[in-house]
């Protein structure tokens, strides 16, 4: 692999203080209805056998409330951290608020993962559903936000560890 496989991103992540405040802020200024907020249950534990995080390294309960605003042609995921260690806590302790990441749908998620750390930009969160599996990569210093890869459908096809 010499380069990532698309140039489309599909979403832009926004960590935010006060994630109630800006989901009504963003349908006002955009006409939309306000969005649904999700809230993870945060009582499952992450595990290798079942959907899992891994965070720096550990198996982690990390989440965040999320909220979906959707613009065209792509949609922001407004993102307020909980209390566990994560990306976002760790990106609003360093920042407070602004853009998080850029994502980007693939295929080959174990390829991509290793172009990255060829180009000495590794994994920091890898989050497995059994539907979808997402990671966040260290590219902050190099370009200025993060970046993440997510892989869905039948691709997945199941809770996987490459």
């Amino acid at each position: 692999m010499e380069t990532i496989s698309t140039k489309k991103i599909m979403k832009i992540g926004v960590v935010v203080e006060d994630i109630e405040k800006s989901a009504k802020a963003y349908a006002e200024l955009f006409g939309l209805e306000e969005p649904v907020i999700k809230v993870p249950d945060l009582s499952v534990p992450s595990t290798p056998d079942g959907p899992h995080t891994i965070y720096k390294g550990e198996y982690r309960t990390t989440g965040c409330k999320t909220a979906v605003i959707p613009v065209e042609p792509i949609y922001i995921e407004l993102i307020e951290p909980l209390n566990h260690p994560s990306p976002w806590t760790e990106f609003q302790e360093k920042h407070q608020q602004g853009v998080h990441y850029l994502a980007f749908n693939i295929d080959g998620f174990a390829e991509h993962a290793a172009f990255m750390e060829s180009k000495d930009m590794p994994v920091v969160q890898k989050t497995e559903k059994g539907h979808e599996r997402y990671a966040y990569f260290d590219t902050e210093k190099t370009l200025g936000v993060t970046i993440e890869f997510k892989e869905t459908g039948e691709k997945v096809g199941g809770v996987r560890n490459d």
